[in-house]
């Protein structure tokens, strides 16, 4: 069995080694690799023939540049003679094992489309796909297919599969050009057509995750709202391909991922121009009437989803924006934690997709245990500082408190001490707390370092957090029994005196 890799590449050349060597390293080589340099301004193509000295099988071929990786796939897919075509991206790297591995499941299997499982990457990590990892889309390897395994829809990315080339030849499925997510509509169709797809877990394809600019420029904002356009119309091209093929009546499978698509685009709109916020609900509220909403049984979190799918309906990005954002916006929220919709019930349109209610997600609860003040004396500590559970602001005092717990960092044993709180429109609770300096006598003199933290309670929650010190944090130490100290990671502990005086010399 012949693979043919193709690369569209594209101002890489910070990366193209990466990918070269995983590909040089193959324990079964690829029988062809056609780079398309679809006129690279960076110098990819310098590091393509040193490659090319290296590997006898890279072809290079060199265009002008077409905008979108759609057309330089084409044309490598056009020049292939392989079996089995891989769309490779210049800027990823594969498992060494990736091609001898897969081929091990093609001649068991025969399948169409071999999905191999993935990771991301950054500089800094790699990890699993949240949403893969959810679904468990890969906890087993599998033959399958898209109306089997409805969750295929939600790995619509080209490069992480093996293709059949003759079932690629025999439907006619190439990638559209000159427009962004192409992949995502030739995926789709892909997947819509494919009899055989073998779920692949014994090998893994690493998928870059470029790090974002946090500070968007007007340029990029618009951008932004360019991407929701072609998304709506990348889905109108699937519904008109799914018309064809007589396969209208699956098209729920393809709605989960619209569904998704432009929940999580409203998720950022805050980010957007003025007059691109204007447009969002008008442009994808058009298309979104048809969707089939037995797609919702299907979602990830479908709970959430149909609660944010709601608020996107009905033009409402302030509610929106509260599911997302715990800065962007807010609900009202239950004692318990959870998302309070009743409110919304009987007034709005879909309300009959919206939950009571939503336990707010662990994203939305950022928690805080924060320093701004701190005297240790022969005679007492005093603190002052916040308390935060993130989303969940208590109503009253009587939902809410905080402790100070002193623990011995040798033993583990626990010294509480309840703090006097205030209850600020900030979802915040303000503590001062003082403690007398007879309660850690007995620590401070074994010479035991003392780690102080905070139990927040926010109705039924409570969450033991680790004291940080505000960079401002303003700290006094008066006394011969120790020292209130700041450790390297930020965290408030007291050093006993015999300590602070070694680490001092």
């Amino acid at each position: 069995m012949k693979v043919s890799v193709i690369l569209p590449v594209y101002n890489v050349a910070n990366y193209l080694d990466d990918c070269m060597e995983s590909l040089a390293r193959q324990t079964l080589p690829a029988y062809e690799i056609i780079a398309v340099d679809d006129g690279s301004k960076d110098g990819s193509r310098k590091v393509l023939k040193k490659w090319a000295a290296r590997l006898p099988q890279l072809k290079i071929i060199r265009q002008k540049h077409s905008g979108a990786p759609g057309g330089p796939r084409n044309k490598g897919l056009a020049l292939a003679t392989g079996d089995y075509i891989h769309f490779l991206d210049p800027d990823d790297y594969i498992d060494h094992d990736f091609y001898e591995s897969s081929f091990a499941c093609i001649r068991k299997h025969d399948p169409d489309i071999v999905v191999t499982n993935i990771y991301k990457f950054n500089s800094r990590q790699k990890w699993q796909v949240y949403t893969f990892k959810l679904l468990g889309l890969f906890e087993e390897s599998r033959l399958t297919n898209l109306y089997e395994t409805k969750n295929l829809i939600h790995n619509l990315g080209p490069a992480n599969k093996i293709f059949k080339r003759d079932f690629l030849t025999r439907n006619g499925l190439r990638f559209l050009e000159g427009c962004r997510f192409e992949d995502v509509h030739f995926i789709t169709c892909c997947l819509y057509l494919a009899k055989k797809v073998f779920i692949h877990c014994g090998t893994h394809y690493h998928w870059r995750k470029r790090e974002s600019l946090r500070n968007l420029s007007i340029t990029q904002k618009n951008f932004m709202f360019r991407a929701v356009a072609d998304r709506v119309r990348i889905h109108r091209e699937i519904d008109r391909f799914l018309m064809a093929q007589g396969l209208l009546g699956h098209r729920y499978i393809k709605d989960i991922r619209a569904i998704l698509d432009f929940t999580r685009y409203a998720s950022n709109l805050y980010r957007y121009l003025p007059h691109a916020r204007r447009r969002f609900f008008p442009l994808v509220n058009h298309y979104l009437q048809d969707i089939d909403e037995r797609a919702f049984d299907y979602v990830p979190e479908p709970e959430l989803v149909r609660a944010r799918y709601f608020f996107l309906r009905n033009g409402m990005p302030f509610e929106f924006a509260a599911t997302a954002s715990v800065s962007r916006g807010y609900l009202p929220v239950t004692p318990d934690g959870c998302f309070d919709f009743r409110a919304f019930k009987g007034k709005h349109d879909f309300d009959h997709l919206l939950p009571d209610a939503v336990r707010v997600p662990p994203g939305l609860q950022p928690e805080k245990a924060e320093l701004l003040a701190g005297d240790l004396c022969n005679r007492a500590l005093s603190l002052k500082g916040f308390g935060q559970i993130g989303y969940l602001p208590p109503r009253s005092k009587q939902e809410a408190g905080i402790t100070v717990i002193l623990q011995n960092r040798t033993t583990k044993e626990e010294r509480r001490i309840p703090a006097v709180i205030r209850l600020l429109p900030q979802r915040r609770m303000r503590f001062v707390a003082a403690v007398d300096i007879a309660l850690l006598a007995d620590w401070l003199a074994l010479q035991q370092t003392v780690d102080l933290f905070l139990e927040v309670k926010a109705g039924t929650l409570l969450k033991k957090l680790r004291l940080h010190a505000d960079p401002h944090a303003k700290l006094g130490n008066y006394g011969r029994c120790g020292e209130l100290s700041v450790t390297k990671y930020g965290n408030v502990s007291i050093i006993p005196a015999a300590a602070e005086q070694r680490k001092r010399a």
